[in-house]
């Protein structure tokens, strides 16, 4: 058996095994594939992303064959190779099927709720986003700038620092660099015009990142939670994406609140896998994770 790059020829026994309805649906770039004498019996989707981070897609084997699942594990993270994180996402449904991962090393970490706004006919009306601050504090005066209209360097460091504690994914919290996030996001969400900057009182506390109709992020640096900020930054991400999707943590039931009280709707899950290469064996492989 071997597993290598996918060629145009091999496109359509990948589509067929993916499960895949189209060619759109699959990067070549990213795609490899096992053949057991010149019959395609397996494929992966494996792709480094900016920021030190990477992820596997769709893995299959015909037959549910461990020795290729377990070929195509390998070959995926040596392609990812350098990347401090890598990341696997499968359909809650399709958890039993983790066995390749978790003989690779990687570890089920968390379920993610996948979760849409409301249309604005059944939308819930709105709530005061100005809620009392510690100690009967009087409610933050609240303003919003575009990335347009702020320092990006102030941006960074809120985005930066609204991370510091949060639930979502813990685990990653101190592996990345700050110019790694900042890379990370500017991947995810290419276009300036869907950041945003939220003052309190004229000092910086929370960080919006839309691509399009994905919350790629909301957070609150941690002096200012608790005091509305993060439902008027959904306030204003719903106003921009009407059909607004995002991901969530279940274990970051203080956003999912936010999310419901707005309308949201669950529409599906993830089942989450971390694998930690280790630096000390010079390559990623299929053993030395760290947990």
């Amino acid at each position: 058996m071997t597993v290598s790059p996918a060629t145009p020829a091999d496109l359509p026994a990948a589509l067929a095994l993916l499960g895949a309805t189209s060619p759109d649906e699959l990067d070549r770039r990213h795609l490899l594939v096992a053949h057991r004498d010149a019959v395609l019996v397996g494929a992966v989707l494996a792709e480094s992303l900016p920021g030190g981070v990477a992820v596997i897609g769709s893995l299959t084997a015909l037959a549910d064959d461990p020795e290729t699942e377990d070929a195509l594990t390998a070959a995926a993270l040596r392609r990812v190779r350098g990347a401090k994180v890598v990341q696997a996402f499968l359909p809650s449904q399709e958890a039993t099927s983790a066995g390749p991962l978790e003989r690779a090393g990687f570890r089920h970490v968390t379920q993610v709720c996948q979760m849409i706004a409301p249309s604005a006919a059944t939308r819930p009306r709105s709530r005061s986003s100005r809620k009392p601050g510690p100690r009967g504090a009087a409610p933050p005066r609240l303003s919003v700038l575009p990335f347009s209209d702020c320092d990006a360097a102030t941006f960074h460091t809120v985005l930066v620092r609204a991370h510091d504690d949060a639930l979502d994914c813990p685990e990653l919290h101190g592996l990345l660099t700050p110019d790694e996030m900042i890379a990370g996001y500017r991947d995810t969400a290419p276009d300036p015009a869907g950041w945003w900057l939220v003052l309190a009182d004229d000092h910086p506390a929370g960080a919006l990142v839309l691509n399009g109709d994905q919350l790629a992020f909301l957070g609150v640096v941690p002096d200012f939670r608790g005091r509305g900020i993060g439902r008027r930054l959904l306030t204003l991400a719903m106003q921009q994406a009407p059909g607004l999707a995002l991901i969530v943590d279940i274990r970051n039931t203080p956003a999912i609140r936010l999310y419901q009280s707005a309308g949201f709707d669950v529409v599906g899950s993830r089942e989450v896998f971390l694998h930690f290469p280790d630096p000390a064996a010079g390559i990623t492989g299929t053993t030395g994770h760290r947990s």
